[in-house]
């Protein structure tokens, strides 16, 4: 798709990783944009999401397996936050969470 759009031919012979070099994956961007709306709804107190944003449930009991997977332990992998706290203050700290999240697009 990106070499008809750069109107590249196969004759060229360049490969898909030079191709694609210096374009951030479709993951990476889902990933910033989900780290950049739940920001937003932290700080905003005012919306209904505030307190949907860093929710986990905290009563019943677990299946057998791995745990499933929740918003927030994507999150905090998306972060690089150990715990929900330190996601907590980092999203309250503006400059903190934007730096955070433009690491991510830069390592791409």
């Amino acid at each position: 798709m990106l070499r008809a759009v750069l109107n590249i031919s196969k004759s060229t012979h360049l490969t898909n990783s030079i191709l694609y070099e210096g374009i951030p994956r479709a993951s990476e961007k889902v990933a910033v944009r989900r780290m950049r709306l739940a920001g937003h709804c932290q700080r905003h107190q005012e919306l209904p999401a505030s307190k949907l944003v860093l929710w986990e449930p905290t009563h019943g009991h677990r299946s057998r397996g791995r745990p499933t997977l929740t918003y927030v332990d994507v999150l905090k992998k998306d972060a690089g936050a150990q715990s929900t706290i330190e996601l907590a203050r980092c999203m309250e700290n503006r400059d903190d969470w934007k730096q955070r999240w433009r690491a991510r697009l830069r390592t791409t």
